[in-house]
């Protein structure tokens, strides 16, 4: 599958960071495997919590994460989550920032599963 045939992800960045090492790569997409679904339950529990503080540490962590995803829409809502903890502001609104990764995260699981198949 061509890379620009996801809809999900945009692996520009990653690319970019493993330089041409397709091992490399191979390595940081399965770091994304792992890492994204624990983070994504972890801000849930944070925010049932409501533990803003703490997820206002996580959300922010998240961003590194996110820049090899590509995904506009989530880097969007990590960020608002973070601003909106920074603010101690609207919580409720945060509840749909999580909503939004929440629907969108297993579509980027699945795509980023695709290019490691595709690679192997």
């Amino acid at each position: 599958m061509n890379p620009s045939t996801y809809k999900y992800i945009n692996l520009e960045y990653l690319e970019l960071m493993a330089d041409g090492d397709p091992e490399m790569k191979v390595v940081m997409l399965d770091m994304l495997v792992t890492e994204l679904p624990e983070e994504l339950a972890k801000m849930r529990k944070e925010f049932d919590e409501q533990d803003w503080e703490i997820l206002g540490s996580t959300s922010h962590k998240m961003k590194s994460t996110l820049s090899f995803v590509g995904n506009p829409k989530v880097t969007e809502a990590n960020k608002e989550i973070e601003s909106i903890c920074k603010a101690k502001d609207d919580p409720q609104q945060i509840g749909d920032m999580i909503k939004i990764m929440e629907e969108l995260v297993p579509n980027i699981l699945l795509e980023i599963k695709q290019e490691v198949t595709n690679m192997a």
